[in-house]
């Protein structure tokens, strides 16, 4: 996510958050984290591309390796109306089949998070947490915007988790179940991670 900011203090349920973000305009961007309200500031191109080109490589991943699923950019998650969380992941893997015309799930099986400086600390580490307990979730992925890093939380069919980096760009980025959505590189096309990317003055 973007760089975010606590608004105040307040505990919120999810039903409680909201009915606080219908008093708020509709351009902005929040969360719940601990029963917390945090707005997202406006994220970098660099930030928007990365969450872009995952979404697109994982799509076509899916289209063949599991059609029953698809992902989508800045779904909220509230698996119930009493949680103390309604994150709102760059990417997530939901049911292809689903009311669309809803703005947020119970059920999902894949979360990526673009974090920011600011967010890879407590915050990010209760989101994960978070995103673990939901028994219908395989995958976290977590994708550096300053660095060529991704960190990938799998779950087994036992239900351990199992968490692995890649850092180089060269290397395949693949799914248990899925196999190799892309190479590393991908990921980070036309960010200036990218060597290939020219800046412009």
């Amino acid at each position: 996510m973007a760089d975010s900011a606590v608004l105040e203090p307040v505990l919120f349920d999810a039903a409680g958050f909201r009915e606080f973000l219908d008093t708020r305009p509709p351009e902005e961007r929040w969360e719940l984290i601990e029963g917390l309200p945090m707005q997202s500031a406006a994220p970098r191109i660099g930030h928007q591309r990365i969450a872009s080109n995952f979404e697109r490589h994982l799509n076509a991943a899916l289209r063949t390796g599991r059609p029953g699923w698809r992902a989508d950019r800045e779904i909220g998650i509230e698996v119930s109306s009493r949680s103390s969380y309604r994150p709102e992941p760059e990417v997530t893997v939901i049911d292809a089949m689903v009311d669309t015309e809803r703005s947020f799930t119970e059920r999902f099986y894949l979360v990526m998070e673009v974090p920011s400086a600011s967010d890879r600390g407590r915050v990010l580490a209760s989101k994960i947490r978070f995103y673990r307990a939901h028994p219908y979730n395989r995958f976290i992925v977590i994708v550096d915007q300053d660095a060529i890093e991704i960190t990938i939380h799998e779950r087994d069919a036992a239900g351990a988790w199992h968490v692995r980096v890649l850092r180089r760009l060269e290397d395949a980025f693949t799914l248990a179940g899925l196999g190799t959505i892309c190479a590393v590189s991908a990921l980070y096309e036309n960010t200036r991670l990218d060597p290939r990317h020219i800046q412009i003055p």
